[in-house]
């Protein structure tokens, strides 16, 4: 009885280490059940973008979709002076080797753009740009 109270114990013990660090990302999640990749592709809408810890005022519509096969589109779009104006842009996508960031390759071009992970989870996904004094963190929700 001791021996399997003992086991027990060390068994806890080792799943809450385990637990307390599985996450790649800033703001997790810590444990999950589905692939990063899973938790990745969908379609996704911008839903805020603070610089510097500072919430931006969203000038249009921001929207993508990542796809398993690695390829993603998307979209902006805003109204202007009664106009209405819109971007799309495809390519395709790749989890860099330590799956912290997305390398994305548009169409046309050599040269991937990369993406840092901030958060990765079922319903959230934010990236995070960190250009000198500059912090940008995007937050993406399902659309």
């Amino acid at each position: 009885m001791k021996k399997i109270f003992i086991l027990s114990v060390a068994f806890l013990l080792g799943v809450s280490t385990l637990v307390s660090s599985c996450s790649k990302y800033e703001e997790g999640p810590k444990l999950t059940l589905l692939s990063k990749k899973a938790r990745l592709t969908g379609d996704w809408k911008l839903s805020e973008q603070t610089l510097n810890g500072t919430a931006q005022t969203l000038l249009g519509t921001n929207t993508m979709t990542i796809s398993k096969d690695g390829t993603y589109k998307s979209s902006f779009s805003y109204v202007a002076f009664g106009q209405t104006f819109s971007s799309d842009t495809n390519g395709t996508w790749d989890f860099s080797d330590d799956k912290t960031s997305i390398l994305s390759t548009e169409s046309g071009q050599t040269t991937a753009d990369t993406l840092k992970i901030y958060r990765l989870a079922n319903k959230e996904l934010k990236f995070i740009d960190v250009n000198g004094s500059n912090t940008v963190i995007s937050t993406y929700v399902p659309q």
